[in-house]
């Protein structure tokens, strides 16, 4: 219980107590309950980005931007069914409460599934030049820059490790040297690391034409993102749903900072005041059949996103996959400096 009462706020704590919480725990949601520990709502990361991204003053009560309506269990014995439950609701934390409504514990998905090894081999694309990132790019490739104690790609495949996935490949082309040099055969971090190297910028998904042939689904996944996210669960769905193709997704709103008219014939028919729209976006992480390496031209500029169009031209099924834990792009200069504040100096979070 010790664990559930650092996780806990109440209604009238701030925003910011709450990005506070996030950041210390490992555990990756707040609580927010009344006096009795009954649970009136939960924050995750994502709703402390939306409410930076919508201009939310920090300061304001953690109760305007808390999920109303959470995901919930009572007494759950089976940890497998539980797990299922939690993957097909596409939730990373369930709290699990009382017959009157009580905090009594909170199920992580990552705790309950099974770090086994897995077949599927992972392709970092890590060959950007990181033009947004300049200067800091210059004399360092995007993929080490440091975000805490280590580099972006380092906490990634680290990550991929802890869930289970030992045989990599690294897209590199731009400062590849660099990257060749840091991270070797990949001995030190206990995975076999083999390099796709580019003679030319090839784009997002042209590296795959140096790819072996495969005989499982694998892994895709740019190198300058860190999430916290089941790669194994979203190869799971993949399997399950049996398509060619899947695009990890988060959620993006923007909020309109004026009132929106809508027409019709010359008339008003409605005032939307300050309307917010919520789109999902791709977040560079994907899930490819081996056939669909057949489709990569050689030595040819290919993105993803061709990648997709190509397979639904052909008719053949593609999906997506929510990604709703933390998920940090540092594409950008100030997306990397709220990743460094965000991980500390020390490496805090990994």
């Amino acid at each position: 219980m010790e664990k559930i009462a650092s996780l806990i706020l109440s209604p009238d704590a701030s925003i910011q107590d709450a990005a506070k919480i996030l950041q210390g725990q490992e555990i990756k949601i707040v609580l927010v309950c009344a006096p009795d520990r009954r649970l009136l709502g939960t924050v995750t990361d994502g709703d402390i980005r939306r409410a930076v991204g919508e201009g939310r003053d920090l300061s304001a009560t953690v109760a305007k931007i808390m999920n109303q309506f959470p995901k919930t269990t009572g007494n759950h014995s089976n940890p497998d069914e539980l797990a299922d439950y939690m993957r097909r609701e596409v939730v990373r934390h369930l709290p699990e409460l009382d017959s009157e409504g009580r905090v009594v514990n909170v199920f992580v998905l990552d705790g309950l599934e099974n770090p086994s090894a897995k077949d599927s081999a992972v392709v970092l694309m890590a060959g950007g030049e990181g033009l947004r990132l300049r200067p800091l790019t210059e004399n360092t490739p995007k993929p080490l820059l440091k975000v805490g104690n280590k580099p972006v790609l380092e906490r990634q495949i680290e990550h991929l490790r802890s869930q289970g996935f030992r045989r990599f490949y690294l897209s590199i082309n731009y400062l590849g040297h660099m990257i060749e040099d840091y991270f070797g055969d990949g001995g030190v971090w206990d995975v076999q690391i083999s390099y796709l190297k580019e003679s030319k910028p090839l784009g997002t998904a042209g590296a795959l034409s140096l790819l072996e042939p495969q005989s499982r689904p694998f892994i895709v996944c740019n190198g300058d993102i860190i999430t916290k996210t089941s790669f194994g669960n979203m190869l799971t769905c993949f399997e399950e749903d049996n398509v060619h193709g899947t695009i990890g997704v988060r959620e993006f709103s923007n909020t309109v900072p004026y009132g929106c008219v809508q027409l019709k014939d010359g008339r008003i028919v409605s005032i939307r005041e300050k309307p917010t729209f919520r789109h999902l976006i791709n977040a560079g992480v994907y899930v490819l059949a081996p056939d669909v390496l057949k489709l990569v031209p050689e030595d040819e500029y290919y993105d993803m996103p061709t990648v997709f169009n190509d397979l639904i031209r052909r008719g053949l099924p593609t999906n997506v996959y929510q990604i709703t834990e933390e998920w940090v792009d540092i594409g950008r200069v100030d997306d990397l400096a709220w990743a460094q504040q965000h991980f500390g100096p020390d490496g805090g979070q990994t």
